[in-house]
């Protein structure tokens, strides 16, 4: 791949509105499978907008406590079991729908799980090779769950956040800590330093190099849309090309 992705989070709790303007922004929505917010109706919806926005398609499994980001983590046999229902449930969504689901993003906790519980990787890697070549996974770029899936063949868009602040070990500040979501002025600042010069600005000052295939704006930031057209337009300015990848 040489042009980012833009990713954005859909079909949890915005308005029918807010979906279909930020779809006609993406390339890929990450639809929620009604678990951790939304609901079963609203993946429908997002699924079927999706389909006319022309858009590649993620199901976006989360858990079901504190909005998918509270610390407790499952166990891995819980892991599994929730695998197995929210992607077989929104696969069987996507096929009343008619469209191809191309990739798994995990939401919250578990995106982040997989890269500090061994455990809970493995059960996810399992999952993957069982789900076949067709499946593809948005992982955390620079993270250790991406270096896996690469060496277990399976398809993997490195993901860097347009939206959130890095520490300097190249994961996100948590959402409980001030400036962890960031401005759209900050963050189009931070997106032109890294295009220019392959590091990521962190919380603590330093720059973190990182490479990544696609790019998130979470579909709950207040100011979603508007960051969405600026990083058009910054992206347009640099001919669309991520020269870090």
């Amino acid at each position: 791949m040489d042009q980012l992705m833009l990713n954005c989070d859909l079909g949890e709790d915005e308005s029918p509105e807010k979906t279909r303007q930020l779809l006609a922004l993406v390339d890929a929505a990450n639809v929620s499978c009604g678990h951790h917010a939304g609901s079963p109706e609203k993946t429908d919806s997002t699924l079927r907008d999706a389909q006319k926005a022309g858009v590649r398609i993620g199901a976006h499994p989360g858990l079901s406590a504190a909005g998918g980001r509270g610390e407790a983590l499952p166990t891995e046999a819980a892991f599994a079991q929730l695998l197995e229902e929210q992607i077989g449930s929104f696969g069987d969504a996507a096929s009343r729908v008619g469209v191809k689901v191309d990739y798994i993003k995990l939401h919250g906790s578990l995106y982040h799980g997989v890269e500090s519980q061994p455990a809970l990787a493995e059960v996810y890697l399992d999952f993957l090779r069982r789900a076949g070549p067709g499946m593809a996974v948005v992982s955390l770029a620079g993270g250790i769950f991406a270096r896996r899936c690469q060496d277990a063949g399976i398809t993997v868009y490195r993901e860097a956040f347009a939206d959130r602040a890095y520490r300097a070990d190249g994961s996100l500040v948590p959402r409980s800590e001030a400036d962890a979501v960031l401005s759209t002025d900050a963050a189009l600042r931070r997106l032109r330093h890294w295009l220019a010069s392959g590091e990521m600005p962190t919380q603590d000052g330093l720059g973190l190099a990182l490479a990544a295939d696609t790019l998130c704006v979470h579909g709950d930031h207040l100011e979603a849309i508007p960051l969405i057209h600026g990083i058009r337009t910054v992206l347009a300015s640099n001919d669309g090309s991520a020269l870090y990848l």
